[in-house]
């Protein structure tokens, strides 16, 4: 995204948020929160992220959402991750992952696990990534999710890297690609070969 485009996608947030408040939605409302969230967070603006995340955490708790409170903790535990909180990542993340298999949501609970896998990854704690990655990839490959098993495989293929766990690291790597180049996913496969050069 470019500014111009963020700032666009500020405005129809703004607006979408607007009117939901208006006609009562509050369902749409929370997710006019969440999304303004997102574009702040991507724009590095933090806190504001946060303060929006909040927001839509409130209101999906109000009205019984399940499914969005569980989103609203993961993406307050996404923001906390950049900014280097990790403690209070990995506890957003708990929390969205204890709604998700409560609600049975196989496909977000395989992305919990990956967020996990990358917060412990960052505190160094490698093994514990290894164990979330290849939950998320077990239950990714269970549900048919060629996408999130791609991107499972990638980041184990990272964590093995780092423990110099190399022949394992390129297998991962090979796998990654292979998925990718089937899901005509070209920058990833770019990824990937880049990173078995790296070896």
């Amino acid at each position: 995204y470019s500014l111009g485009e963020y700032q666009k996608a500020l405005e129809f947030y703004q607006q979408s948020l607007a009117i939901t408040r208006e006609i009562g939605n509050r369902g749409g409302e929370a997710k006019s929160y969440n999304n303004l969230g997102t574009v702040y967070g991507s724009l590095g603006e933090y806190q504001k992220a946060i303060e929006f995340y909040q927001q839509s955490l409130a209101i999906t708790r109000e009205i019984g959402d399940r499914g969005g409170e569980a989103y609203s903790y993961g993406n307050l535990g996404n923001v906390y991750y950049s900014l280097g909180e990790y403690q209070k990542a990995i506890e957003f993340h708990q929390q969205s992952l204890a709604i998700k298999r409560e609600i049975r949501d196989r496909g977000g609970e395989a992305y919990s696990y990956n967020n996990l896998g990358a917060v412990y990854g960052s505190l160094g704690e490698y093994q514990k990534a290894i164990e979330f990655y290849q939950q998320s990839l077990a239950i990714t490959r269970e549900i048919g999710d060629r996408g999130g098993e791609a991107n499972a495989w990638f980041n184990l293929g990272l964590t093995y890297y780092k423990l110099k766990r190399i022949s394992e690291a390129k297998e991962a790597f090979l796998q990654s690609r292979e998925l990718s180049q089937a899901l005509g996913l070209a920058g990833y496969v770019q990824k990937c070969d880049r990173a078995i050069r790296r070896l």
